[in-house]
């Protein structure tokens, strides 16, 4: 399935003009996500930094870690459901969720909204 997603995802990559920290660590995200592989660690280790000067820098920009992966994934999900027709667990396991109900839940904190109900409602405008 990642062999389907990456070319999109390269080329937005490569499109990101990265000049904040927190840019370039959502750059890193669209990586590290399919894989289940969206740490920290895993994150400063791509952008060269360690744990502490990449949290300290994303304190700098007013940022925290987990709110970029959450607001990376929000935007991935609202892609998927509303260009493709992938199932929910398709998108839960490309957003490294562990199991389907976790990205229900999560869905539904961020929006207000079932998977099901968003799509519904994106097909419709």
């Amino acid at each position: 399935m990642w062999r389907l997603f990456e070319p999109d995802l390269r080329r937005r990559l490569s499109e990101l003009d990265a000049t904040t920290t927190a840019e370039r660590v959502r750059a890193v995200l669209l990586e590290l996500l399919p894989d289940n592989e969206a740490t920290i660690e895993r994150t400063a280790g791509h952008l060269g930094l360690s744990k502490r000067t990449l949290q300290r820098r994303l304190e700098d920009e007013g940022e925290n870690f987990r709110a970029l992966v959450n607001s990376t994934r929000e935007s991935l999900a609202r892609h998927y459901l509303g260009n493709t027709t992938m199932s929910g667990a398709e998108i839960a396991f490309l957003l490294g969720f562990e199991d389907p109900n976790s990205f229900y839940r999560a869905f539904q904190d961020w929006t207000g909204q079932t998977p099901h109900s968003a799509r519904h409602a994106m097909r419709l405008n």
